[in-house]
């Protein structure tokens, strides 16, 4: 039986230092800079693959991501299981933090005429997304701040 190690050598650039990225030196898909294998006639994703190899299949309904940022990664310490919702949030591109989207929402509560567009130029996101916010489409897990009650 080959151990994972030999199985990876070949596609694989280790690095000097312990805890750093290894460098996935098989296929890059061009445009989104992961890794590709070839197995049994189809591409997959290699850091699921990697994953896979060292951690079991994936849950249902979750993807990989790479704590580390870098597409490129197959460490599996660097590869967590996690809900899309969640590697999402956790991408570049993601304007807001899980306590603003809680800020946001306790402030929807009481929002008056006008209040979406205050609340999109304050977080520096859209309206849309504010809108998206308020009606669940946008940040559904996360729920507002408890009310405070105004007497002491």
């Amino acid at each position: 039986m080959r151990y994972p190690e030999e199985i990876l050598r070949p596609l694989i650039s280790l690095p000097e230092g312990e805890g750093e990225c290894w460098k996935w030196t098989g296929k890059i898909h061009k445009t989104t800079g992961y890794g590709n294998k070839t197995l049994g006639g189809k591409t997959v994703l290699a850091h699921r693959w990697v994953y896979t190899i060292f951690n079991g299949y994936i849950t249902d309904g979750m993807v990989i991501d790479h704590k580390c940022g870098v597409r490129s990664c197959v460490n599996p310490s660097h590869l967590e299981e996690v809900t899309q919702q969640e590697n999402c949030r956790r991408g570049a591109g993601t304007k807001l933090t899980q306590n603003q989207a809680r800020e946001i929402k306790t402030a929807l509560q009481n929002i008056e005429w006008g209040g979406r567009g205050r609340l999109a130029k304050k977080y520096n996101v859209s309206a849309a997304l504010i809108s998206d916010i308020k009606y669940g489409r946008a940040w559904a897990d996360i729920k507002p701040s408890p009310k405070t009650s105004d007497k002491e």
